[in-house]
């Protein structure tokens, strides 16, 4: 009886240990961890392991697994009691994109984290945010301090809005894309910046934008 008590203290003191550390996950990084990241995180002998008290919690209604995708842990509430706000993700906000002149690139570090409704959302976990800095795309309702979300792709399709990297120039914009042979025509979606060419080799896509989240009276709801 003695042993079989300390396998139950045990295997409660491991799942809080997970529960915690999915919330520590969450909070550094801004996405769930896989189960083999809280693995090693944990320092669990086995994913099989982790898997196993992640049935155990979700069974008593502490977390939610979202089918087969790999960052499907979803915590119900924080270890602390905080609960969590249902159907919402966070994003991370990496810095500003000019709608005019090319700017240096972002940094990758979050400057702040987006709460947005996942139903507004492809699914994923490697979405990112932008501040547009500059006009040059008004004429696609996209104004100086707006929020793009985007979503990290090496290829967009000829007159798709994407984030691109100048390699010549190293700097980053935002345009509607055109290949055509080894030329890249860059355009904007306003008549007082003109649309450019740049060889096709010096043009990098970062990300195809798929979402904006509009400025209100200066402020953007839900960035924390």
């Amino acid at each position: 009886m003695a042993r079989n008590g300390r396998r139950r203290r045990a295997r409660r003191d491991l799942r809080r240990e997970i529960l915690a550390g999915i919330a520590r996950w969450y909070r550094k990084h801004g996405v769930y961890p896989t189960v083999r990241e809280l693995q090693a995180e944990l320092r669990v002998s086995s994913p099989s392991v982790v898997d196993y008290h992640l049935r155990r919690l979700e069974e008593a209604g502490i977390i939610r697994r979202e089918g087969r995708r790999s960052r499907g842990i979803r915590l119900l509430q924080w270890p602390d009691g905080e609960p969590l706000p249902y159907g919402l993700r966070r994003i991370p906000l990496v810095g500003t994109i000019a709608a005019g002149h090319p700017l240096p690139a972002p940094t990758g570090n979050p400057l702040g984290w987006l709460l947005l409704p996942e139903a507004w959302l492809p699914p994923g976990e490697d979405l990112f945010a932008l501040r547009v800095q500059g006009t040059s795309m008004l004429d696609a309702l996209i104004g100086d301090g707006d929020l793009l979300i985007v979503k990290p792709v090496p290829q967009v399709e000829n007159g798709e809005m994407a984030v691109v990297w100048l390699s010549d120039r190293q700097e980053v914009a935002l345009k509607y894309v055109y290949r055509a042979g080894d030329r890249v025509l860059l355009k904007s979606a306003h008549p007082a910046f003109p649309p450019f060419e740049v060889p096709a080799a010096a043009v990098q896509i970062r990300g195809q934008v798929i979402q904006v989240v509009r400025r209100l009276d200066g402020r953007i709801a839900g960035a924390t």
